[in-house]
């Protein structure tokens, strides 16, 4: 195992589960077998792009967290906010923003 398949795997596991999808659905909805999915969650598979691309595609994973891992953030809650995220619009991506500027100089007063 090495930290590229382990963050893949920790990212289809989470948008898989954020989809409240099984493992079974999944495979059946990319054309492969439940055993694939397993192994590439539990980072024991290495994906050709055959199926990396409608895995990633399928789930929602942004690219960056696939093709630059050593970027990417293990945080769960981060990884979810980011795919919700990607189901705004641009205008409501702007509230967004708006509203999580107001609200992170308020937290971070608080933990002090």
């Amino acid at each position: 195992m090495n930290q590229a398949s382990d963050r893949l795997g920790k990212a289809v596991r989470c948008a898989r589960k954020s989809k409240n999808m099984s493992q079974e659905a999944l495979a059946e909805r990319i054309g492969v077998c439940k055993r694939t999915i397993i192994d590439i969650e539990n980072s024991s598979g290495n994906p050709k792009f055959t199926i990396l691309f409608p895995l990633v595609r399928e789930l929602d994973i942004p690219v960056q967290q696939v093709f630059y891992p050593e970027s990417a953030d293990d945080s769960e809650t981060k990884l979810l906010i980011i795919q919700e995220l990607e189901k705004c619009s641009e205008s409501e991506s702007r509230i967004v923003l708006s509203v999580l500027k107001s609200l992170l100089p308020e937290l971070k007063h608080e933990r002090i």
